[in-house]
């Protein structure tokens, strides 16, 4: 199956090289404002997370359950924050986009009555809506549900541009960053335990999207590394940034214990964002020799239950070949893709595929044991999806550009899908920064 190929350069540079279609490309911008990409939680009970969810009770225990309604936040830095407020760990099921209004589930590890959530934190509301025994999880999730405005379309789009089937499951832009998109580039740097390497590249590689003032600091202390210049330069937004220069300047050449200062979720985020890279990289060159549906001996198959998500993987052989085939040519069953790790047991065209990935980065998959604070074991992941549910707006006149049109969408996606995936079929971006991605 020939697919057509990406015109981004930065998609290319982090593995996700093929398109499903070939429609032509609508383009448009995303994130205009923030309520152009509005993100809800869908808990593992169904409920869609909102400003409509007044009551979930797990049990009565010690921890409370709430809303957390954020505009234009990062995550991590907002729960690490929100965890030394109120002195107990913040849980939740998943990162949700920075650039959108999101909601979603998260666990507060204090009984219902003993805290008052803060009421002052910008773009920021917290509702308590009930009492749970457990904490939420990474993962604890069905899915999530997308409303998003596509707006400067040049001309009204033709309603089947609009209407991807099958999607490649790559991990998309906002796992790497899209004006810093080098989250694996530290993850691969931690991973071979270049310490000083991994903070030089967290603090000091000025990247053209980012503001002016980032830009500049980074590039003065990448130039010069006068940490001291850097403490006063670096912009206040950069908090993350100036928690490490401080940590330097305190123990000077403790690039380790510098990266301590950071959130342990980011630092993990680092090594997750590196194994999402190696996985975008298997799964476009398997696109590329297999297509998405094709099943060989030794390759993962997995069922899908009623929320499209994976069940259990079958390990493929002669005696189930072609039940399998027939699973995944009925969209019954998904191909699966391993996400590497120290414990990965590649088989089938993975192991062919990750063996010549792995000796051009330089890397084993020992590598990912090194990082003693957390648990890189590998995964799996399903080559491709769909949307559960997938509904399209009229085109109408844009407000905000003038001459313009826009056009709403809602859809429905497994946990672990990237909307952005379904709208780079749809838009096809040279520029994913410019275009909102």
């Amino acid at each position: 199956m020939k697919l057509p190929k990406t015109r981004s350069r930065l998609e290319s540079d982090l593995g996700m090289i093929y398109y499903s279609t070939d429609a032509p490309p609508i383009g448009g911008r995303l994130r205009q404002v923030p309520e152009d990409f509005i993100v809800e939680e869908i808990t593992p009970e169904g409920f869609v997370v909102n400003k409509d969810l007044e009551r979930l009770n797990r049990g009565e225990g010690g921890f409370s359950l709430a809303v957390l309604e954020k505009r234009s936040r990062d995550l991590i830095p907002l729960v690490s924050m929100l965890e030394r407020r109120l002195g107990a760990q913040i849980g939740y099921a998943g990162i949700k986009d920075r650039s959108a209004v999101t909601y979603q589930l998260i666990s507060v590890g204090l009984p219902l009555v003993s805290w008052i959530p803060p009421s002052d934190i910008d773009g920021v509301s917290i509702r308590v809506i009930g009492p749970a025994r457990w904490q939420v999880r990474p993962g604890d999730l069905l899915g999530n549900r997308f409303t998003i405005v596509i707006r400067a379309i040049q001309s009204p789009p033709d309603g089947s541009a609009l209407r991807p089937g099958w999607v490649p499951n790559y991990f998309g832009h906002q796992r790497f960053g899209v004006t810093r998109p080098n989250t694996h580039r530290v993850g691969k740097l931690l991973i071979k335990g270049d310490f000083e390497g991994a903070v030089k590249e967290f603090l000091s590689s000025p990247y053209p999207g980012e503001p002016e003032d980032a830009f500049l600091a980074r590039k003065d202390l990448r130039d010069s590394w006068d940490l001291r210049r850097a403490e006063s330069s670096f912009p206040m937004s950069l908090g993350l940034e100036r928690a490490v220069i401080r940590r330097l300047l305190e123990r000077p050449g403790d690039y380790k214990g510098a990266l301590l200062a950071l959130p342990g979720d980011l630092r993990r985020l680092f090594v997750n964002a590196y194994q999402s890279y190696l996985f975008n990289l298997a799964l476009s060159r398997r696109l590329e020799e297999a297509g998405p549906f094709d099943v060989s001996e030794g390759d993962l198959v997995s069922p899908l239950d009623k929320a499209n998500l994976p069940s259990r993987p079958i390990r493929c052989d002669c005696t189930n070949l072609s039940r399998l085939r027939s699973w995944v040519a009925s969209k019954k069953a998904v191909v699966m893709v391993h996400i590497p790790g120290f414990r990965t047991r590649l088989s089938g065209i993975d192991a062919e595929i990750y063996t010549e990935i792995f000796s051009r980065e330089g890397i084993s998959q020992k590598d990912f044991a090194k990082i003693s604070e957390s648990n890189f074991e590998g995964a799996m992941r399903p080559a491709v999806f769909w949307p559960v549910s997938f509904e399209i707006g009229q085109p109408q006149v844009d407000d905000l550009n003038p001459g313009s049109f826009k056009v709403a969408l809602r859809m429905t996606l497994p946990k672990g899908c990237f909307a952005t995936m379904v709208l780079r079929e749809i838009m096809k971006p040279e520029d994913p920064a410019e275009s909102g991605f």
